[in-house]
């Protein structure tokens, strides 16, 4: 069988500010939001602040630190944790136009100010020589009503931090720095025991999982907190082991099949399908959210089916397997659903019905604007236009689904073949090259017979899982209500049979 490069999501934690910039705003996001207050530093910088409120005047200050330490992140993201504006003096300028900056920074009745002397951490010969002059410069600016702030200087180097330091002090004293530092705060960053939330936090703000989707578990980081200095090198060892957690899976699957979980679930009434989903999805890919799964799995009781006392045993890699596996979940409403029969069912099926009958081309164009459908493109690799919103139905087409899920309920077989048919006709429009199964074929090296199959290129498929389910609602006269089987928790149980019917097959 032809391999495949590895599909699986690699984890690339940013182990610099401007890194975790980038990512933050490809997401639309700010890094401010999710990092962590440096309880100790930051005591020490409000500390800094009030002296400069009480007693006017300027304060300078070298922050020497390790590098990776997170220095830069922890004065960039300062204003989150103050009512502070920062200006970040450019390496662009000479150093000795820094008074300068200061002067043309200060604004009447403004916030009170920090300025941050920006990418200059390992200072250069010419810098320590630039500092003395700055430094006398600066300490006159001080004595100015524009003066009135903050000068931090981050240093990686400890003899350059210490030497800049002196040569501050030996200028003016407490005139330039604090007197209780002279000039030099040796910043430690975060505490060990913090490390993992914050590097939890920042997964999952990344990439929509926390690291236990990529085999990151407790025990893997009580393992590499003792060889960790810094946050960075916290950052770069998780990395390492989630590459070696992901090679390992994909070794796996690269000698079977990538089959890719994806549960569709039709329904009568279009709101509790969208709810069903919504709870029990994240973000616009309708991944499942293995947060909300992992509850239902950790709830006491010896009574839960056999498969959720099996994933009690191997919790800890419940967010990785279901993230090799891909498992989404996907509403599909009414009018969708009864297209794909009208369209492509056979007498039988269609028989249940009042109206038997729609043009293919309609019946395409309501797949084409699912968000099934165009999730399918997407992983094609073909652009679409983004998924707007389902809509409402009207009671009848509400009834007729009515109809064909009570069908349903004896063999779905039938009803599973109309949405493969759809499925392909739709792709031949869009993806000619998609090749759609819809017989209950096995996947290569797999015992699996998904209800369809889309394959994407060499051992990698999509599974397309349709349960059909309805709300207690009957049709007077006709179906009698019944048991709402579009709920949460049905929904759940399904999710799970499923998932580790797939999972145990592939070896996982």
């Amino acid at each position: 069988m032809t391999t495949l490069e590895n599909r699986l999501i690699k984890l690339e934690l940013p182990r610099r500010w401007e890194f975790l910039v980038q990512r933050a705003e490809e997401r639309d996001l700010s890094p401010a939001d999710f990092v962590e207050k440096v309880e100790d530093s930051a005591g020490h910088i409000d500390n800094l602040l009030e002296r400069i409120n009480r007693n006017g005047g300027g304060v300078f200050e070298v922050v020497y630190g390790l590098s990776g330490s997170g220095k830069t992140t922890f004065l960039k993201t300062l204003p989150r944790f103050f009512d502070i504006k920062v200006h970040s003096f450019p390496k662009s300028e000479p150093l000795t136009q820094l008074p300068k900056f200061v002067e043309q920074t200060y604004v009447q009745n403004g916030s009170p100010r920090v300025v941050l002397i920006e990418k200059r951490d390992n200072p250069k010969a010419s810098d320590v020589a630039d500092a003395e002059p700055m430094l006398a410069e600066l300490l006159e600016t001080f004595r100015t009503l524009e003066g009135s702030c903050l000068v931090l200087w981050p240093i990686t180097k400890q003899k350059e931090a210490r030497k800049i330091a002196e040569i501050a002090w030996l200028t003016g004293r407490d005139s330039v720095v604090d007197p209780s530092t002279r000039g030099i705060y040796d910043f430690t960053g975060l505490p060990k025991e913090k490390y993992f939330l914050v590097a939890d936090a920042t997964c999952k703000n990344l990439t929509g999982d926390g690291l236990d989707a990529f085999g990151i578990t407790a025990a893997v980081v009580e393992a590499l907190l003792p060889n960790c200095e810094t946050i960075a090198d916290f950052f770069a060892s998780v990395d390492e082991e989630a590459d070696k957690t992901r090679d390992a899976t994909w070794s796996v699957l690269k000698e079977r099949v990538r089959a890719r979980l994806w549960i569709v679930l039709p329904g009568d009434v279009v709101r509790q399908i969208e709810s069903t989903v919504k709870a029990l999805t994240q973000g616009t890919r309708n991944r499942i959210d293995i947060d909300l799964l992992g509850e239902f799995i950790d709830r006491p009781g010896d009574s839960a089916p056999l498969y959720v006392a099996d994933w009690k045993k191997r919790r800890a890699s419940l967010a990785h397997l279901l993230r090799a596996i891909d498992l989404r979940l996907f509403g599909l409403p009414p009018n969708i659903s009864l297209a794909a029969v009208r369209a492509f069912g056979n007498a039988n099926v269609k028989g249940v019905l009042n109206h038997k009958t729609i043009a293919k081309e309609s019946a395409k164009n309501a797949m084409k604007a699912s968000r099934l459908y165009k999730a399918l493109l997407t992983e094609l690799g073909v652009e679409t236009e983004p998924f707007s919103r389902a809509f409402d139905v009207k009671p009848e087409t509400e009834n007729e689904y009515r109809r064909l899920q009570a069908l349903a309920a004896k063999g779905d077989k039938e009803l599973n073949k109309c949405l493969g048919q759809l499925v392909t006709a739709c792709l031949q429009d869009d993806a000619p090259n998609a090749v759609v199964s819809s017989e209950k074929a096995s996947l290569p090296g797999s015992s699996l017979k998904p209800d369809v199959q889309v394959h994407l290129g060499g051992n990698d498929f999509i599974c397309l899982e349709p349960t059909w389910r309805s709300t207690e609602i009957g049709i007077p006269d006709e179906i009698p209500g019944g048991q709402n089987t579009l709920t949460e928790a049905h929904i759940k149980m399904y999710l799970l049979d499923k998932a580790t019917r797939y999972i145990d097959d592939l070896g996982l």
